[in-house]
């Protein structure tokens, strides 16, 4: 048998916590499922609406409350049933069976999160199929290996509307029980942004809240499925503001000027309130929060605002799946920016 440092077990003391207020229950939903079966879960939802975060920290407890490993692999187009699951390999001129991540998984009855797993071929996915069923076995030749009981599996994958991703076989499909993502409320994904940009900025992130909650909210106006921004987008806009410094500097003349200053503390206050441009209060509109907004971009710079945004939401990236509309998408981006 192959050493622990040949597979991929998951150091669990590195796994991010969830945040946000939708996190939780559908947390606690996976953990029963695979407490009272051994059913497979499949994580399904769009791009950075955190499934693989969710699978790590299921991953984690699992592994913890049973006493058993937690492994992750991310699948490919080039990977085979002998290099992921069990299979013979030449080793010293002769042909032996070796051990795959997933048949280590099953003798010793951990827990394995399989992510992309639309990013492989039908044909490896259908592989799967016997260590899905209930007596949960794979072989190759002559040799069979079971499953322990404590075996449990989560794949996790965006759907087919992205690039680059295939259809799931029907008889795979018809093994798992499907757990349905979506992007994060608001106020969870104004929470996510600034932990990640918190855990991965090795400078303290000062931003103010007003300006996270007006990035956001600016991220979730422009999100499709052919642009997909998240959570993270938004994180990286933050850290990029914060390594660009500010200057103590008067207002910018760009939100002062007489005939257009309203309208622009009116967009900043209803994406910083979430509220309906037509419905802002004078409450609203002279809130500090808006001022303390326009003061940041002002000592910042307005371009350098600008900039930061593109720079982290894939604005100049030739991203595969907006062939036939990306300069649509790119200037309705650009626009909704200060």
């Amino acid at each position: 048998m192959a050493d622990k440092a040949a597979y991929s077990y998951i150091d669990t003391s590195k796994v991010p916590e969830l945040v946000g207020d939708d996190a939780p229950k559908k947390f606690a939903l996976c953990m029963s499922i695979l407490s009272n079966t051994a059913w497979p879960l499949y994580l399904i939802g769009p791009s950075g609406s955190g499934k693989t975060l969710m699978a790590l920290n299921i991953a984690k407890r699992y592994g913890e409350d049973n006493g058993v490993p937690a492994y992750y692999v991310q699948l490919s187009p080039e990977m085979t049933k002998t290099s992921l699951i069990l299979g013979l390999r030449l080793i010293d001129g002769s042909m032996k069976v070796v051990d795959g991540v997933v048949a280590d998984c099953m003798k010793k009855g951990g827990i394995i999160v399989v992510d992309e797993a639309t990013h492989t071929t039908h044909e490896l996915l259908l592989m799967f199929n016997s260590i899905l069923d209930r007596t949960s076995v794979t072989s190759v030749g002559d040799r069979i290996i079971y499953s322990a009981e404590t075996f449990r599996m989560v794949f996790c994958s965006n759907d087919s509307s992205y690039a680059g991703n295939v259809r799931l076989p029907q008889s795979f499909a018809q093994r798992m029980v499907a757990v349905s993502f979506d992007y994060p409320s608001f106020e969870s994904e104004v929470a996510i942004a600034r932990r990640i940009a918190a855990d991965e900025s090795k400078t303290p992130v000062t931003v103010p809240d007003s300006v996270t909650r007006y990035i956001v909210a600016t991220i979730r106006m422009a999100r499709s499925p052919q642009y997909p921004l998240s959570a993270r987008n938004s994180a990286i806009i933050l850290v990029l503001l914060n390594l660009m410094g500010r200057s103590d500097v008067p207002m910018d003349r760009y939100f002062t000027n007489e005939d257009t200053a309203e309208a622009k503390r009116r967009s900043a206050a209803s994406r910083i309130f979430q509220t309906d441009n037509e419905i802002i209060s004078m409450d609203m509109l002279l809130d500090p929060r808006v001022t303390e907004f326009q003061e940041f971009v002002s000592g910042v710079g307005v371009e350098n605002f600008r900039e930061a945004f593109l720079s982290g939401a894939m604005y100049y990236l030739d991203v595969d799946g907006l062939e036939l509309n990306q300069d649509a998408v790119r200037n309705m981006f650009a626009n909704l920016i200060v």
